[in-house]
């Protein structure tokens, strides 16, 4: 009966969670009005890890994270975003794939491990599956960076010889990654700080989508 009762409240939990992260939250103006300029950003999820992408705009975006365009071994003119992600160093370092992920993986993510920054350029970004565009205004957009800027710790300088092998660098990171703190936390969080509404808790990536697909751009319309 214990057990039963203790498989109960953990369902109830987890059910708690999703509708937590899944139902929208409005908290401001996200678009910009109309006749305004705005800022165009996506969020790329594939079920397991969310990225926020933001514009190069010239290299603008790189120096107001403090980074170094001499940081990535890439062609910078060449670049048009950068995906911004936060997470478990154990687990950014191990997985390339979710196929990649195993027990012992989890067990150090979740027990409270160091948390590092991941910065990774592309070039165009034409949407397909996962990729989430967003049409914010210049005031949003700087609400975004400042709370992107503040995930990183004050030592923005490349952590030596660690990629994933995509032009991509790692850098410290502010806070420990737990299971109800992961990367999708942190990106739900980012996000409402710039008036995107996703839900409040969102700890699962599909939680995370399902309210990303209610209040983004139409996929027609992503570019």
């Amino acid at each position: 009966m214990r057990l039963i009762r203790w498989l109960a409240a953990l369902l109830l939990a987890i059910a708690a969670a999703i509708a937590l992260g899944a139902i929208p939250v409005p908290v401001g103006s996200r678009a910009a009005a109309d006749g305004q300029d705005s800022v165009r950003i996506y969020v790329f999820s594939n079920g397991f890890h969310s990225d926020i992408v933001l514009p190069h705009r010239d290299g603008e975006t790189l120096s107001r994270l403090d980074l170094a365009a001499t940081d990535f071994p890439v062609d910078v003119r060449r670049v048009r975003h950068w995906a911004v992600g936060w997470g478990s160093r154990t687990a950014y370092t191990s997985l390339r794939r979710v196929v990649d992920l195993t027990p012992g993986i989890v067990v150090r993510a979740l027990a409270f491990d160091r948390s590092v920054m991941h910065v990774q350029p592309f070039g165009e970004i034409t949407g397909g599956e996962g990729a989430y565009a967003f049409d914010i205004s210049p005031a949003d957009y700087d609400r975004l960076i400042a709370g992107i800027r503040r995930s990183f710790t004050d030592d923005t300088q490349p952590i030596a010889d660690i990629t994933q092998g995509f032009g991509d660098r790692f850098y410290h990171a502010k806070g420990r990654f737990s299971a109800i703190k992961g990367c999708n936390v942190w990106t739900g969080r980012r996000l409402r700080e710039a008036g995107v509404g996703v839900g409040l808790w969102t700890v699962f990536a599909q939680s995370l989508e399902f309210g990303l697909a209610r209040t983004a751009v139409a996929h027609s319309e992503i570019r």
